[in-house]
C-alpha cells in the first residue's frame, strides 16, 4: 500500500519539475523570504558610517562608534578612497580644532545631518541637565518586517500545496491519464492519499526553510508544523475541488486565485484592524493560523493554549 502511494508522490514530483508553473511555486517563497531577510537588517543596523585616519582622538573615536561603524585607515588617501566606495561612508578628519567632513556627494540626502550633530557634540559636550534619565525594556523586540513578512509569507505558503496538487489533477485530465487509473492495481483511497501526500510535504519543508532563511531564535518547529498542517488540509480540499472542476491550467490558477481574497483578507485584518473588531474574522481559519504563528514567533505560544495567541 504504501509502495503505491509513494509511487503515486513519486510519478507527481517528476510531473510537475517539468512544469515551469509548479517550479516558480516550489522557489518563489523561499526568494521572497530572502529578499525580507536581506531587507530586515536595515532597521538594527548601525545608523552612521565614518573613516578616520590613525592617530585621531581616541574620544573622537569612541563617539562615533558609540552611533555607528569606525574604520581606522593609515592616511588621508586611504579615507578618500573608502569614501569613494559605493556604500555611505564619511571621512572625517581633524586638524588641531578644526574638523573636515569629507563626502563624494552620492551619500542619502540629509544622512550627513547626524555626523555633523555627534561632532558637535564631541566639540562642545552638553551640560548636566538637572534631571533622572532612565530606561525600560518592554521585552520582545521584533521589527514588523521580520513579524508580520515571515508570518504573511508562512501562512500563505501552505496554499501552495493545494495549488500543485490541483495542476497535478489538471495534468492527468488534460493527459487523459485518469481513465488509467480505474483499471490499476490501485485503490480510490490509495490514490487520493498519494496526490495529497505533496499538498502536506511541501508546506512543511516551505515553512521550516522560511524558517530558517528568516533567521528566527528558538522558535517551536513542532508548534508551526501543526499550524501549516491543518492550513495545508484545508487548501488541499480546495485544489482537489478546484483540480477536479477545470480542464486546464490556467482555469484552475484562476479559481483558486479567488480564495486568495479571503486569505488575505484574513492577515492583513489580524494586523491592522483594531482587537474589537477581531471577531469579523473568527470564521476564517487562515486568521487563527496567523495568530498562532504570531504567538510562536513572539515566543507567547505554549501547547495548553496554542490554537489561540496570549495577549
Amino acid at each position: 500500500m504504501f509502495r503505491r502511494i509513494f509511487a503515486i508522490a513519486r510519478r507527481d514530483i517528476k510531473s510537475g519539475l517539468r512544469d515551469n508553473m509548479i517550479l516558480y511555486i516550489l522557489l518563489a517563497p523561499l526568494l521572497i523570504a530572502g529578499l525580507l531577510r536581506a531587507f530586515i537588517p536595515g532597521a538594527g543596523e548601525n545608523l552612521v558610517s565614518t573613516a578616520v585616519v590613525e592617530g585621531s582622538p581616541q574620544t573622537l573615536v569612541d563617539m562615533l562608534e558609540a552611533h555607528g561603524s569606525v574604520e581606522i585607515l593609515a592616511d588621508r588617501e586611504a579615507v578618500l578612497r573608502r569614501v569613494r566606495a559605493t556604500d555611505d561612508v564619511f571621512g572625517v578628519m581633524v586638524d588641531g580644532e578644526q574638523i573636515e567632513i569629507i563626502a563624494d556627494g552620492q551619500e542619502q540626502k540629509g544622512s550627513d545631518t547626524m555626523v555633523r550633530g555627534i561632532l558637535q557634540v564631541w566639540q562642545e559636550p552638553p551640560s548636566d541637565l538637572p534631571l533622572t534619565i532612565s530606561f525600560s525594556d518592554i521585552g520582545w523586540t521584533l521589527s514588523p518586517l521580520a513579524r508580520y513578512g515571515g508570518n504573511i509569507l508562512l501562512v500563505f505558503t501552505s496554499v501552495f500545496g493545494g495549488m500543485i496538487v490541483m495542476l497535478n489533477l489538471v495534468e492527468e485530465k488534460q493527459e487523459k491519464t485518469l481513465a488509467a487509473v480505474n483499471v490499476a492495481a490501485i485503490s480510490r483511497l490509495e490514490y487520493i492519499i498519494g496526490k495529497g501526500l505533496l499538498g502536506f510535504v511541501i508546506p512543511i519543508i516551505h515553512a521550516w526553510l522560511i524558517l530558517l532563511i528568516m533567521g528566527y531564535e528558538g522558535i517551536q518547529y513542532a508548534m508551526v508544523t501543526l499550524v501549516i498542517l491543518s492550513i495545508a488540509l484545508i487548501s488541499l480540499i480546495i485544489g482537489f475541488a478546484i483540480g477536479i472542476y477545470n480542464d486546464n491550467a490556467m482555469s484552475a490558477v484562476s479559481s483558486m486565485k479567488i480564495g486568495f481574497l479571503p486569505i488575505f483578507g484574513s492577515m492583513f485584518g489580524a494586523i491592522f484592524l483594531a482587537e474589537k473588531w477581531h471577531p469579523l474574522l473568527y470564521w476564517s481559519p487562515f486568521y487563527w493560523a496567523f495568530r498562532s504563528v504570531d504567538a510562536i514567533i513572539l515566543h507567547e505560544a505554549d501547547w495548553g493554549i496554542f490554537c489561540s495567541t496570549a495577549r
